[in-house]
């Protein structure tokens, strides 16, 4: 009896462990940097991609197929950079860096702000990202200060205070509260306005590295040093799902933009992807032999972006690597698809249970499906494009 069970349970493994692709090296390396690299961050809406690291600059590329490297900002800070955030908007981009300043960038990624006070930042800034309405910045250092900063003058607006190092930040829809993540094993959910905190995610055992709010508003993704990523109920606090990472610290998380999926990496260079609502393993890619400092899916998640911090290598840039995920938007392209040549092909069948099809009939039915399969579908659901737009002012 325990013979069979044995064997069952082995065939079990057997099968889960080729249950999932592995992959085990980048399908691009981008270039256009010459160090290791510690951000990424995406747009949606114009669809790019911007890394930066320790080479102080700023890299952004076209998140098409090619990955074409469109414009790089060159010494856009005067030491290492260790975090960016498009707007929710994405026409806007901040970043944060060694040297204590908060820049902020335009849709033609032009320098428009520079945050810096002084009574600022006195340390390395490790956090940073927009409100909802994109007209204010938070920040968070290795002090443990938050500053929240007005775009409009450029000042700090208030200052909140952790205590500990701060690694990470995150925002709700709820402007009113702040998801902040450090070297306490929780995740502090503070109000915004006078810096108490409300609440907090018990449940990780060491300094949580980093943290991410689904789109949809009901997750919050952890990872953490105690070698687990774990997945909360974002109103309850309470804990979902502890996902097994199988590695020593998870360094990076990420969010597909329909919020179905999730990805992990960890210090050892794996990245693994899951499906959120079972916690199911998809994909896994093996150790790479570098530290994942970031992660970020793509628009159309048949791929998925890593900012390496290299281990005994010079091959700098952002690794690219290939998913078996199902794209929801050519999925989307072939329903409407099947719906048009579906309404064609019933016009043909009810003429033909009339009469014989006559050659006038073949022109028209021919004309009309050329019109179904070029003009209705591309137009309709083009994929976007890079487009340069004016920034909006953002005065009242």
């Amino acid at each position: 009896m325990k013979k069979i069970i044995f064997i069952l349970l082995s065939t079990l493994v057997f099968q889960n462990a080729f249950a999932q692709k592995q992959l085990t090296e980048p399908q691009f390396i981008l270039p256009g940097h010459n160090n290791d690299l510690n951000a990424l961050a995406f747009s949606l809406k114009f669809n790019v991609l911007a890394s930066a690291g320790w080479d102080n600059s700023i890299n952004i590329y076209s998140g098409d197929t090619t990955f074409k490297l469109i414009k790089t900002i060159p010494n856009a800070h005067r030491a290492q950079i260790n975090a960016l955030k498009f707007n929710k908007q994405g026409n806007l981009l901040v970043s944060a860096s060694n040297d204590f300043v908060v820049n902020v960038y335009d849709s033609t990624f032009k320098k428009t702000k520079m945050l810096v006070a002084a009574d600022g930042h006195t340390s390395n800034i490790n956090a940073v990202i927009f409100d909802n309405s994109g007209k204010v910045v938070f920040s968070g250092d290795d002090a443990g200060r938050i500053i929240i900063w007005s775009l409009e003058t450029q000042k700090k607006l208030r200052e909140l205070n952790n205590g500990l190092a701060i690694n990470a930040i995150a925002m709700s829809n709820d402007p009113r509260t702040l998801f902040v993540a450090g070297q306490e094993p929780f995740v502090k959910v503070i109000n915004a306005a006078n810096g108490q905190t409300q609440r907090t995610f018990v449940g990780h055992t060491d300094a949580i590295n980093a943290l991410e709010i689904s789109p949809n508003q009901m997750y919050l993704l952890t990872g953490s040093n105690d070698k687990s990523a774990r997945i909360w109920d974002l109103k309850t606090g309470k804990e979902l799902r502890k996902l097994a990472v199988d590695c020593w610290k998870v360094t990076a998380v990420a969010f597909s933009f329909d919020s179905k999926y999730c990805a992990t990496g960890c210090n050892d260079g794996s990245i693994k992807i899951w499906e959120v609502e079972t916690g199911k393993l998809i994909e896994s890619i093996t150790p790479q032999g570098f530290n994942t400092r970031d992660l970020v899916f793509f628009k159309r998640y048949r791929q998925i972006a890593a900012a390496p911090m290299l281990k005994g290598s010079s091959n700098y840039g952002v690794r690219i690597y290939p998913t078996d995920l199902v794209d929801p938007i050519t999925v989307s392209e072939n329903k409407a698809s099947a719906l048009l040549v579906n309404k064609f092909q019933n016009s043909i069948d009810s003429v033909m249970k009339i009469r014989t099809l006559t050659k006038q009939d073949s022109i028209k039915y021919q004309l009309m499906k050329s019109k179904v399969d070029i003009k209705a579908i591309e137009v309709k659901n083009k994929v976007d494009s890079v487009r340069i737009y004016k920034t909006p002012s953002l005065k009242k």
